[in-house]
């Protein structure tokens, strides 16, 4: 007999060793050289998460085996039946499952493993790239910015190492709980993608420290997930020159980055508001003229248009 805990830790430690074979197939091996790469599913990533990553730094968090695992298990099902529904059209569902392949361009150190490519009844193709998530996330209006940029890039690497010619990729979400609850979106072929992600390749590997690497996760919002977050903040103060740091210590120094980020946001949104003020006040001005009437008074509020003869319309708006 074994305790629950051990048993538990037992059935994770295997999963964590490779020592077991996973139950989905796969052509891509477990020892590819990823860390030499920079891989489609990493696009959409924050270059400095990637410098960390491509640098060998430790991060803050485990690898979400599970999630890894609720992933690949959702992909083998979608093949199955997408590659079976494709075959009674007279198309063919390539590089899928057992027969996937990851493409590589070793020169510029951009990879990637498309989940599949579709051939279609008039032989075009489409990349496939397949997601699973839960509950808390919803993609039915629109797909994931950093899935998007892996969908772009795996075009482009058909283009650059395959003989194969797609135009566009189709992104599929399916819902764990429920694998029939699927969203599915286009995403056409840019291929500007491919000389942007030369420039990140080259600032993820080539640059010499993490404060010299754009932080763009800030804006993304993927700092929430980002294993390194500690230390990419730790960067940001050690990018202030000592001159300007007005004899502060390095914990003041992060909470003014704190407030002065706060406040920009709030900057940014007051200048927002400002604009949908001045766009809404334009219509109202417009709905009047064109209604020809230059008072309204209902719901708790009156609105007076006055236009005097030497100067632009003046909107006034008051409570009732």
């Amino acid at each position: 007999m074994m305790r629950l805990d051990a048993l538990r830790e037992m059935i994770l430690e295997a999963r964590r060793s490779e020592a077991a074979a996973r139950p989905f197939p796969s052509g891509v091996a477990a020892d590819d050289n990823r860390a030499g790469f920079l891989n489609a599913s990493e696009a959409g990533r924050c270059t400095r998460w990637l410098w960390y990553d491509k640098h060998g730094v430790a991060g803050e968090t485990h690898l979400p085996y599970g999630v890894f695992d609720r992933g690949l298990a959702f992909e083998h099902w979608f093949t199955t039946y997408l590659a079976a529904g494709l075959a009674r059209t007279e198309g063919r569902l390539l590089y899928a499952g057992a027969k996937q392949r990851r493409l590589m361009l070793p020169d510029f150190r951009l990879a990637g493993t498309p989940d599949g490519l579709i051939e279609w009844q008039d032989r075009s193709e489409t990349v496939l790239e397949v997601k699973s998530h839960g509950t808390a996330q919803n993609y039915d209006s629109c797909p994931s910015e950093m899935h998007v940029r892996q969908a772009e890039l795996n075009i482009e690497l058909f283009h650059e190492a395959t003989a194969h010619r797609p135009e566009d990729a189709i992104l599929v979400y399916g819902l764990a709980e429920d694998y029939e609850r699927l969203a599915l979106h286009r995403v056409e072929r840019r291929p500007a993608v491919f000389v942007e992600m030369l420039g990140k390749t080259a600032a993820a590997f080539d640059t010499d420290s993490a404060a010299a690497v754009t932080a763009e996760g800030v804006v993304t919002r993927q700092c929430v997930i980002c294993p390194y977050r500690s230390r990419c903040a730790a960067a940001q103060t050690q990018a202030i020159p000592a001159a300007g740091s007005g004899g502060l210590d390095r914990t003041t120094l992060q909470t003014i980055d704190r407030l002065i980020a706060a406040r920009q946001r709030a900057v940014e949104a007051e200048e927002e508001a400002a604009h949908a003020r001045a766009e809404a006040e334009a219509e109202i001005i417009a709905t009047l003229t064109n209604g020809g009437a230059s008072k309204v008074k209902r719901n708790g509020y009156a609105v007076q248009l006055k236009t005097p003869t030497d100067g632009p319309a003046v909107l006034e708006i008051r409570s009732a």
